[in-house]
């Protein structure tokens, strides 16, 4: 009697361990055309899911046949992503060809929010942002705001997720210089020889200390070589110097910085900066631009006894790059 129920528990444990594979295994079969892009065999993962789940297609062209079928073996993920081993048959009707193929799961993009933006002979678009594999969805936001602010046709960007941009956490894209000065900026990038974007992709550290973008109230940017930063951001929140240290005088549109026992003055539209009352020629002047005040970030910070050490984007992106300003 024991043996006969321990026989019966074997059988029963046996069913259960074939069942995944006999009972639920799913057999596909299609017959395709050459050339469709729909096929099922760009897609197998779709079929291949579990043990005993196998595809089989044949591909007629008219004269033709070849079958191709493919059998689940095991799955697993690398660095590339999740995949299924198979085992295939291939019957070319002249030749045969079998083996094992390690076949990807295609990624499939999902919805990370949407942007509004408004371009030049267009008007007003709201597109869906979609992820993209291995990238973090906050990442691809910033890369799908970064690629509108500098496409010459984009005039503005307005929302993100239905918010207004300059509620958001990304204000800073808001700061669009007029559509004329784009143009012209766009025109001379083309052949190598400004990039004067106002643009978040700098990093500017001071002692190891990052300026956040949104700490500047305006974007820096370079012109003719020289990295031009708003001076209130590199003097106050950069060098930590006091409103009583950093004084502008709107009568003659100058501002004035100390620092122990260094002065300088710089004036908007003039190349001649004053360091303790002696002059030294700039290669670029002060400027306002987007309502702020723009000055050459590494005379003065030299000037203030800074070391200044620009290190450009190792992928050759104009407009990106790293400024580390250090006490010497």
């Amino acid at each position: 009697m024991l043996r006969k129920s321990l026989y019966f528990i074997m059988i029963v444990v046996l069913l259960f361990i074939l069942l995944p594979v006999s009972a639920f295994a799913q057999n596909y079969y299609f017959t395709d055309t050459p050339g469709n892009i729909n096929s099922p065999l760009n897609h197998l993962t779709d079929y291949l899911k579990a043990p005993g789940d196998s595809v089989t297609v044949v591909i007629d062209d008219g004269q033709e046949k070849t079958t191709y079928y493919y059998s689940f073996v095991s799955k697993g993920t690398d660095s590339n992503g999740d995949y299924v081993i198979a085992n295939y048959n291939i019957d070319y009707g002249f030749d045969k060809d079998s083996g094992q193929k390690k076949i990807y799961v295609p990624y499939v993009p999902h919805k990370i929010g949407t942007i509004t933006y408004t371009k030049k002979d267009v008007g007003q678009i709201t597109e869906d942002m979609l992820s993209v594999k291995y990238v973090n969805d906050d990442v691809q936001i910033l890369g799908y705001l970064e690629g509108l602010y500098t496409d010459v046709n984009v005039i503005s960007i307005d929302k993100v997720n239905g918010v207004p941009i300059r509620q958001t956490q990304y204000w800073y894209f808001a700061n669009f210089l007029p559509q004329s000065e784009r143009k012209y900026l766009a025109s001379r990038f083309i052949d190598g020889t400004a990039y004067e974007w106002p643009s978040i992709f700098y990093t500017i550290n001071v002692n190891g200390k990052n300026i956040h973008p949104e700490q500047l109230g305006a974007m820096p940017y370079i012109k003719d070589g020289n990295t031009m930063i708003p001076y209130r951001a590199l003097f106050e929140l950069g060098f930590g110097l006091s409103e009583d240290q950093v004084v502008w005088n709107g009568s003659d549109q100058s501002v004035t910085v100390t620092r122990g026992n260094t002065v300088i003055k710089l004036q908007i539209g003039s190349t001649t900066a004053y360091i303790n009352g002696k002059p030294y020629t700039m290669n670029v002047a002060p400027v306002i631009k987007l309502d702020r005040t723009y000055i050459p970030l590494r005379l003065v910070s030299e000037g203030l006894r800074y070391k200044v050490n620009w290190t450009p984007d190792p992928g050759e992106r104009a407009g990106w790059g790293t400024v580390d300003i250090s006490d010497n």
